[in-house]
């Protein structure tokens, strides 16, 4: 009995290790084979490569990731000689975006687009059409017939200003203005002293064309100017001295002026920032301002007066 135990017990040693040997080969190698896992393969199946063989693929890709992820994702090695360092990369892409800004500052189109928008804040100009509130202020002075009697007279004016620029030097504009004058006349004589006076609120539309001379917003206008009387007054004065009398004699409303007026002006400016532009104008009348047929005062009959009119502008722009 004991001997039968015993030869049992050694079967089943024997079977035990026959059995363990091939599943240690099965999964693994032993310690001091000198084989190592496949770093290069991913998935099941994958086998086992001499030690040597993985430290020289991990010498050869292992500096770059991405080089390394790309080859064991394809299954594909790369020459080593097409191996591309972290600082390389890096020193190709520093240089590249600084000669990026460096062309763009000095690219056409980045040069053109500064200059338009510098002159476009100091001309005033825009791409479309531009409103402007303008105020004006300014002298007259009449010429003509019978006019080294009147004397300069204070006008002032405030309207509306439409601007549509033709380009980068040209444009037209046309304004709305209200605008009030006052004439004064002054004469002696034999008989006496004569003074009169008009005063007059006119409705007045200037048309023009516009030349810009240069980008600092200096220009020049040409145009004509059309005025409609809306309301008008006078007063005449008269002082007779006779055989040591003195007569005073005043009447209103005997020097009519006409309903409409045509005259040419030329304009002067300067555009101060994107909003402010001043100008001096000058406006010459084509027109008589009396009215010869319905005059009632004998001293300024056939008189011809075309008044010239210097005003100096400001205008804002909308």
């Amino acid at each position: 009995m004991k001997t039968f135990s015993l030869s049992n017990r050694l079967a089943v040693v024997l079977l035990a290790g026959a059995l363990a040997s091939p599943l240690a080969f099965a999964q693994g190698v032993f310690e001091g084979s000198g084989e190592v896992s496949d770093p290069n393969c991913v998935g099941d199946g994958c086998g086992y490569v001499p030690a040597e063989q993985a430290s020289e693929q991990d010498f050869q890709y292992g500096e770059n990731s991405e080089i390394s992820s790309a080859e064991s994702a394809s299954g594909e090695q790369v020459p080593a000689d097409s191996v591309v360092s972290d600082s390389t990369l890096a020193d190709s892409a520093k240089v590249t975006t600084v000669n990026i800004d460096e062309e763009d500052d000095d690219a056409p189109h980045y040069v053109a687009e500064n200059a338009a928008e510098y002159r476009a804040r100091k001309e005033g100009f825009s791409r479309g059409v531009q409103f402007g509130v303008r105020v004006s202020g300014g002298v007259n002075k009449s010429f003509g017939q019978k006019s080294g009697d009147w004397n300069f007279g204070p006008e002032f004016g405030a309207g509306l200003m439409a601007r549509l620029p033709l380009g980068e030097s040209f444009g037209v504009a046309t304004e709305l203005n209200f605008s009030y004058r006052h004439y004064g006349y002054e004469s002696e004589s034999d008989y006496g002293e004569y003074e009169a006076t008009i005063k007059e609120m006119l409705f007045e539309i200037p048309v023009m064309g516009l030349l810009v001379v240069d980008e600092d917003g200096l220009f020049f206008a040409l145009g004509v100017n059309l005025g409609l009387k809306m309301s008008g007054e006078s007063e005449f004065k008269q002082t007779i001295t006779a055989e040591g009398h003195k007569s005073k004699e005043t009447r209103s409303n005997t020097i009519p002026t006409v309903g409409v007026e045509i005259g040419g002006l030329a304009d002067i400016g300067y555009v101060v920032n994107r909003w402010l532009v001043m100008d001096l104008r000058v406006v010459q009348n084509f027109t008589n301002v009396l009215d010869l047929d319905r005059i009632a005062e004998s001293t300024l009959m056939h008189s011809k007066l075309y008044t010239m009119h210097v005003l100096l502008g400001v205008t804002l722009l909308l």
